[in-house]
């Protein structure tokens, strides 16, 4: 999980921790873009239970900082534990906020995948966990986890719905995938079908049977979401073990079959623009080779990657560590070490985007931001969905980043949560810039 928690400028990175015995999680600051140092004790984040898997950095008091929610997965006789909530102060340490502030301590459900996401559009962010790994498998009193944000540190357990009784397990993203201003949940399912999360605005969900908006294959890990063609909708890849599924969407929420990916490494894949070209590539947590897209949402094999000697992967995130432009990524693996990956294109113009939504939030989760070419044409240049997750277990640098290929100025349209639109024309390619809602006219 990719944030910059201490307000430096610098993507620092946590991930979480779990094996055969209680172990703290880690927090690595990033120093200058070349160095992390180790800092999770200091920082306040050192988490030590049975293990956890899921977790994010989410903005839960809209103050404008990232602070913490960290999904716990194993209990342990000596070190009981539920989830946690820590609060940042604003220079990156963290305070623990879990008692008092109505998650139930007494529930230990092996929590997998964590989303903060605004359920209801009332301007703050909600919880979500996926329950367990196999989905349809699990034990049936199993239950999901979902709390409602109610302000200043308090959340109430929702136990009824759709969302609470989905057979959920391993990953979940949080995601606006029929494009109706509301963000929906997709869960993934080892032993069952795709959960399909569908939000009518309010908060309430309905469970969408995959088949009925094109999809019959399975995610068994996770789903990541991007706009592979860059006609303006979001389109998914499905994730399993050794295997991905590429489905387009048709721009009203229904799917089609593009591409399958065999053989593949890790748990999920994730969409990067490597190249700067203006479109989303693609890289499968382990792989020892990325996939480059045509433009039109077509996938091909593409350069190397330094993955030697890697055993088990899982989860791989993006953000631009060293601040030069193109995305770097970090890899999270099981029986062997994790890798940081630095990326040494050098090529093709970008943008970075910070955004800041009308209520203060930092991150503005749900935001949808557009590039267009300057002026009165409207060519869609690429989009980016901010979100808290992606596939499985992967959360990239909240910092909307796009590729911009030859284009030296742009047009650039950020939708919030909510409806409000702010529009900045004519920005110069090589910059990170701040969209903040509020100040906006």
């Amino acid at each position: 999980m990719f944030a910059d928690v201490d307000g430096d400028g610098r993507p620092d990175l946590y991930i979480t921790m779990i094996f055969r015995k209680p172990m703290a999680d880690l927090f690595f600051r990033n120093v200058d873009g070349m160095r992390f140092l180790e800092e999770g004790r200091r920082r306040g984040i050192a988490d030590f239970d049975g293990g956890s898997h899921g977790a994010c950095f989410a903005d839960l008091d809209n103050d404008g900082d990232f602070d913490l929610f960290n999904a716990t997965t194993w209990d342990h006789p000596h070190y009981p534990a539920g989830n946690n909530l820590f609060r940042n102060d604003g220079a990156g340490r963290f305070t623990d906020l879990t008692a008092g502030c109505g998650i139930p301590r007494h529930r230990r459900w092996p929590s997998r995948g964590a989303v903060a996401f605004d359920m209801e559009g009332d301007g703050d962010l909600d919880l979500f966990c996926a329950t367990n790994y196999l989905g349809s498998h699990d034990p049936k009193g199993e239950r999901n986890e979902v709390y409602r944000n109610e302000g200043n540190w308090r959340f109430t357990p929702i136990d009824q719905g759709p969302l609470f009784t989905a057979p959920c397990g391993q990953g979940v993203i949080d995601t606006d995938f029929d494009g109706d201003g509301d963000i929906d949940v997709i869960a993934a399912n080892r032993t069952g079908a795709l959960n399909i999360l569908q939000n009518d605005g309010r908060g309430n969900m309905v469970r969408l049977d995959p088949s009925a908006i094109g999809i019959r294959h399975r995610a068994g890990d996770g789903v990541t979401m991007g706009d592979v063609d860059n006609d303006g909708d979001l389109d998914a890849l499905l994730a399993s073990d050794d295997t991905g599924h590429l489905y387009l969407n048709r721009g009203t929420g229904t799917f089609e079959f593009q591409q399958t990916f065999l053989d593949t490494d890790g748990y999920m894949g994730g969409f990067a623009d490597l190249d700067n070209d203006g479109d989303l590539d693609l890289v499968f947590a382990g792989d020892d080779r990325c996939w480059k897209n045509d433009g039109n949402g077509t996938f091909q094999k593409g350069p190397t990657i330094p993955v030697q000697g890697i055993v088990d992967p899982r989860g791989i995130a993006f953000a631009d560590i060293d601040n030069d432009g193109d995305l770097d990524f970090a890899i999270a693996c099981k029986r062997s070490t994790n890798r940081l990956v630095r990326n040494n294109n050098n090529s093709g113009n970008w943008l970075k985007i910070e955004l800041i939504s009308p209520g203060g939030q930092t991150g503005a989760f749900g935001a949808i931001t557009r590039l267009y070419r300057p002026g009165t044409s409207k060519q869609l240049l690429g989009q980016r969905e901010s979100r808290s997750n992606n596939g499985y277990l992967g959360q990239n640098d909240p910092v909307v980043h796009f590729g911009l290929g030859g284009h030296d100025t742009v047009d650039v349209v950020t939708t919030f949560l909510g409806g409000k639109t702010v529009q900045r024309r004519g920005l110069s390619a090589n910059q990170t810039i701040t969209i903040d809602a509020a100040q906006a006219e």
